[in-house]
């Protein structure tokens, strides 16, 4: 009796399919599922052998940071695009890189000799591979054009790195003007202020209320400072805990969406993933219905994933993308008319694909005038604090030479 094995498949449809086969090895499983007429994603043996493989691949799962997923990515595309099969591709891979991907190419290549696809090998090698990535290659590898699909993914990895580099770049001197102002008025509070009013020691006046409550937050911090610091560790554990409940992701994912300035760049960004996933999938051949699912799966923020829920159940009843996308009020209505207009062309990938082009130069000025319109602000609010500091600091020096005047 042969052994069984248990699979996850991918129809023509782009339905998904599981079940379990009798073959002679893991080779002969993927070829008997492609005799079905189906792709093969995962392929596990049964029983005892199953669960050491999988205990196996657990304990060898590769973790790789985003620049050497761009790097593999391009990498296969180039040498795919020389002539090579993905096996040739990938011994060239293991003989020329020492590093991660150098294993990572060895374990691939280990998988794709036993007739596993590409896709699935990359699946069970490394979990840096997310289930949108691996359906591109998969497309890639139905369509026969797996070199073109690299290098489009490699593209859009870029692309998606370039848009997160420009978020956290613009976050920068905002964050470095919060904390070198915290930094100078902890200074002021706790060492210049209290300087600066022993000078009214002996006169016998009150001192301000400023004064007072200034030299308060001094003893405070001077006395009680591991306190705060154990009170801070506590809070920033709890939020920690609280980030990763359903209630707190909801909240501040709506606030994501509706908070002035933040809103528009959610919004901008979104929007260009959106198209340049999309328009990415249905050029590798992926059905639309399978392309939007996956899109769906790639959105991180909860209410803009439940929008695109409600879009995709229009899309299935029979609905036009445009009109499910108006419906559920994800997109702004100018995106709407260019999916209006992909589809009354016939040409919904291309359109999807040039619209992501304009997109990120959008997002780049979106980004920009956010930026210019935080930073003043940001400036003003350090300006009421520091020249409140200076305020005070002036008046105790003042007050000091009026009482020695008198």
């Amino acid at each position: 009796m042969m052994p069984a094995f248990v699979y996850q498949a991918l129809a023509a449809d782009g339905s998904s399919k599981t079940g379990s086969i009798e073959a002679a090895d893991r080779g002969d499983a993927v070829r008997l599922l492609a005799r079905r007429g189906l792709q093969a994603r995962s392929i596990q043996a049964q029983g005892i052998e199953r669960a050491k493989k999988i205990e196996a691949a657990t304990e060898t799962m590769l973790h790789l940071a985003k620049a050497d997923v761009i790097r593999f990515t391009e990498d296969m595309g180039d040498l795919l695009a020389s002539g090579l099969q993905v096996e040739q591709a990938l011994q060239a891979m293991e003989n020329r890189s020492a590093s991660k991907l150098g294993t990572l190419a060895k374990q691939v290549r280990g998988l794709v000799r036993d007739g596993v696809p590409l896709s699935a090998a990359l699946r069970q090698t490394s979990s840096s591979f997310d289930e949108l990535y691996c359906n591109m290659i998969a497309a890639g590898e139905n369509s026969g054009a797996l070199d073109d699909i690299m290098d489009r993914q490699a593209r859009h990895l870029r692309l998606m790195e370039e848009i997160h580099a420009k978020v956290v770049g613009a976050l920068i001197y905002p964050a470095f003007l919060i904390t070198s102002g915290a930094a100078l008025a902890l200074i002021m509070v706790t060492y210049l202020l209290p300087k600066l009013a022993t000078l009214l020691t002996g006169t016998g006046k009150e001192p301000p209320f400023m004064i007072k409550a200034s030299l308060a937050l001094s003893d405070v911090l001077k006395h009680w400072w591991w306190a705060i610091l154990i009170f801070l560790g506590l809070l920033v554990m709890i939020l920690f805990v609280v980030r990763k409940t359903p209630a707190f992701q909801s909240w501040w994912h709506r606030l994501m969406i509706s908070l002035p300035g933040i809103k528009d760049i959610t919004r901008a960004r979104f929007e260009l993933q959106y198209f340049e996933t999309l328009g990415s999938l249905l050029r590798g051949g992926v059905p639309l219905l399978h392309a939007l699912e996956l899109v769906r799966r790639a959105v991180t923020n909860l209410h803009l994933k439940q929008g695109l829920i409600q879009a995709e159940a229009l899309v299935q009843e029979g609905a036009s993308l445009s009109h499910a996308m108006k419906k559920s009020a994800v997109l702004d209505p100018q995106a709407v008319d260019v999916i209006r207009i992909g589809e009354d062309t016939g040409q919904l990938a291309i359109v999807l694909g040039k619209a992501a082009a304009r997109m990120d130069t959008q997002l780049t000025r979106t980004i920009e005038r956010v930026t210019a319109l935080i930073q003043p602000c940001l400036l003003l609010l350090m300006a009421v604090l520091v020249g409140g500091l200076v305020w005070t600091m002036v008046n105790i020096v003042f007050s000091t030479l009026s009482q020695l005047n008198h």
